[in-house]
């Protein structure tokens, strides 16, 4: 009796499942006029137009005379099959498809409605063919009012039409570099914005879309412990464009600050942006192009500093105490040719250079030999530069060091601290290093006349933000980012206090912001100056006595960025001097000769862009 009740509940429930499939809705029915749709989970049946198909679904949108009265909801949708739609989904194609609706999504970002198709009983049937594909939207700066960060939830699906856009950042790379040839291949992915928005950057405070979506006990713990912290709008003015979008697409590989004009495609939801997936045979039009341009010379009384984060800098010989690739040799003579090149022509021959991310002392020494050669070459005098490297904790492999001018340069010191320093990490309970790359030291004289001219440079690469909002592994990376900062606050506060006139600067890639992210303040706190307390996830103490400048604070906000990230230009490459050294500063800036351009620049060893994907810092000091 027991297994016969079972058994007739199993078989209603298929009735119902069957009901279900039949019951017929509106692609706006189903899109709804909010973020999230009011049919989650239901079993549909929806016809519409196949406008667009990508590697694993397609987009169907209402016929024009279809569209209901409401502009709030999206006549569109995207339909999920998980592999390469088949024929019956080419586009122009009226179809009918059976699946479940969904909100695809990761837990950081906004979702998109879709109709997923993973089982037997979903269905595409073709009801025509040939139809006339619905007229798009032409996008206008109205659209992006108020600039919120679900502003385009309407169009989501639909063909839309930017006339222009300005590129805020370029083509990137399609998944990972090709390290062993040192080559990459285009995504066709760049952002952009419309004619009448700046170039967007990542400004101070906590990213709105991580505050949205917090739990709500943890947001009430928020406004009571920080209640004064700050919010960034995650810049939704940005929108992506995916030239490689929809099967069959073809790359545009762009630099920022190149105009593209007549996109047409579908609206998708992509890396945390509204993006429009271009149609294959869509032929915009580019212009503008950006070119490499190089920095200022220093004069003969002046001292240069520079700061390289060049990118997982192997060399083509297998180290036997790392796991790491090795390079083909024309690969890495092609990076050994760029890096030399903008060492030579674009930060004009630095007198001290901080190396991020070099392999081993006997690559940088290849690399100081290389740039020697070509300068001789040339017919100038051979700069001399040497390599100064000591191996760290690093599980891949890479370390800091320098590059020094010794033509006009005496080393009078080479330091690294905080190698064996640990901390217990709080999700393995395990004891670990505090520093993967530890802080590498330099201090030399530059020749003055009779009068020696005394400095201390300190090169450093702190932990990465990879983790950093990650559910398990926050704990760590954040415990580990604020201990790796008041670890230096501490020491440059000691060393100042041991010598006062000592000229101090920090540099490197500090894997952080100018400013607080509303979580933590990293380079507030080694300059002496953390945010208040209040206005921080992971409150942090004024560890420095006499306080130290940031020169990126000094420079032109427009220039003021070292790395594109998602769209948004921001300083991870930092140069903090301290007072003394402050008074004899009489420049700086970025040489933006990677983060602006293509990414298949990298394959072209003519070429200097793209060595790395940090761009270059450059200080300049008076020594008289």
């Amino acid at each position: 009796m027991k297994r016969a009740i079972i058994g007739l509940f199993g078989i209603l429930c298929l009735l119902a499942v069957d009901a279900s499939a039949q019951r017929s809705r509106q692609i706006n029915e189903i899109q709804g006029d909010k973020d999230i749709s009011p049919y989650v989970r239901e079993i549909v049946r929806v016809t519409g137009i196949v406008t667009a198909r990508t590697r694993a679904g397609f987009f169907i949108q209402n016929p024009d005379d279809k569209v209901d009265d409401n502009p709030k909801t999206s006549e569109a949708i995207y339909v999920f099959t998980k592999t390469e739609p088949g024929g019956e989904a080419t586009v122009g194609n009226l179809v009918t498809v059976t699946g479940e609706v969904k909100e695809f999504g990761d837990p950081s970002s906004l979702t998109i409605t879709e109709i997923s198709m993973q089982s037997g009983r979903d269905l595409v049937a073709v009801e025509s063919k040939d139809n006339a594909l619905p007229k798009p939207v032409v996008l206008t700066m109205e659209d992006f009012k108020p600039l919120v960060v679900n502003q385009l939830e309407k169009y989501e699906g639909m063909r839309v039409t930017i006339r222009e856009v300005s590129v805020v950042a370029p083509t990137d790379k399609r998944g990972s570099v090709d390290e062993v040839n040192g080559t990459s291949a285009s995504s066709g992915a760049f952002y952009g914005v419309l004619p009448g928005f700046q170039r967007p950057f990542r400004e101070p405070g906590l990213d709105i879309l991580s505050y949205l979506l917090m739990p709500d006990k943890e947001k009430d713990k928020l406004k009571r412990d920080s209640p004064k912290i700050p919010i960034f709008d995650h810049n939704p003015e940005r929108i992506r464009i995916e030239s490689m979008g929809q099967l069959g697409g073809q790359a545009i590989d762009v630099s920022t600050g190149a105009t593209v004009k007549n996109l047409t495609g579908v609206v998708d939801y992509i890396y945390r942006a509204y993006a429009v997936r271009l149609d294959p045979d869509n032929k915009p039009e580019v212009s503008g192009l950006m070119e490499a341009s190089a920095l200022p010379s220093p004069k003969d009384n002046q001292l240069s500093i520079a700061s390289m984060n060049i990118e997982r800098f192997f060399d083509d010989e297998d180290d036997p105490d790392v796991k790491e690739p090795i390079i083909t040799r024309d690969g890495f003579d092609r990076r050994l040719k760029k890096i030399s090149r903008a060492i030579r022509m674009y930060l004009k021959m630095p007198d001290v250079i901080g190396m991020v991310e070099a392999e081993n002392l006997s690559a940088l020494k290849r690399l100081a030999e290389r740039i020697n050669k070509d300068v001789e070459l040339s017919g100038a005098e051979n700069p001399k530069y040497d390599a100064y490297l000591v191996e760290g904790n690093d599980p891949g492999g890479i370390d800091s060091g320098f590059l020094v001018k010794r033509s006009r340069v005496e080393v009078l010191e080479t330091v690294q601290f905080g190698k064996d320093d640990e901390f217990k990490n709080p999700v393995s309970k395990n004891d670990v290093h505090l520093n993967d790359r530890p802080p590498f030291l330099l201090r030399a004289s530059i020749k003055n006349g009779g009068t020696p001219f005394e400095f201390t440079v300190i090169v450093n690469h702190l932990k990465s933000f990879r983790g950093y909002d990650d559910e398990k592994d926050a704990p760590f990376v954040r415990m580990k980012k604020k201990l790796q900062a008041e670890f230096l606050a501490k020491f440059v506060n000691e060393r100042q206090k041991a010598n006062p006139n000592e000229r101090i600067a920090l540099i490197g890639d500090f894997n952080f912001y100018q400013f607080s992210d509303g979580i933590m303040d990293v380079i507030g706190t080694i300059k002496g100056t953390p945010a208040a307390k209040d206005s921080l996830i992971v409150p942090m103490d004024d560890l420095v006595e006499s306080d130290l400048v940031n020169l990126v604070d000094l420079i032109d906000p427009k220039k003021r960025y070292s790395y594109v990230f998602d769209g948004n230009g921001q300083v991870l490459d930092h140069f903090i001097v301290n007072g003394p050294f402050r008074k004899n500063v009489v420049g700086f800036g970025f040489a933006h000769i990677n983060s602006d351009f293509p990414e298949i620049y990298r394959n072209d060893p003519n070429r200097v862009e793209r060595f790395s994907d940090h761009d270059s810092a450059l200080a300049i000091f008076n020594i008289q």
